[in-house]
């Protein structure tokens, strides 16, 4: 019981996360509640070397927006907000140095997705 409360508590700490970005509370919903996002984050606030940290549910937010570029249970226009979005939190995560070296592998494997996902966007 308590530990499902815990659960309650992270994803709607995520959920504030990417609504203090992105105000649209359905889309919101949308994302952080798809199936294959939950259990994400669910083995990120197990697991993660990062999950102590303060900057957890950005870390967490840019992963689930990383994530939801490609899934089909989105439409493309929602998979487009979600590049987006995730493309804003790289370029802050840049405008940190230190921040961006300590998080490198995270943030370089999120760079890639967006180059992918550009790649395949702009052949379309």
């Amino acid at each position: 019981m308590f530990e499902l409360l815990k659960a309650k508590i992270y994803l709607a700490k995520i959920q504030a996360e990417l609504k203090a970005q992105y105000g649209d509370q359905a889309f919101v919903n949308k994302v952080c509640q798809l199936p294959e996002n939950l259990e994400q984050l669910r083995v990120l606030r197990e697991q993660a070397y990062y999950r102590k940290d303060r900057i957890a549910p950005f870390l967490n937010v840019c992963h689930i927006l990383g994530e939801s570029m490609s899934s089909k249970s989105l439409s493309e226009g929602d998979r487009e907000i979600c590049a987006s979005l995730l493309a804003q939190r790289l370029q802050k995560a840049s405008s940190d140095p230190q921040f961006r070296l300590r998080h490198i592998i995270i943030f370089g494997d999120l760079e890639d997705k967006i180059r992918e996902w550009a790649a395949e966007s702009w052949n379309d």
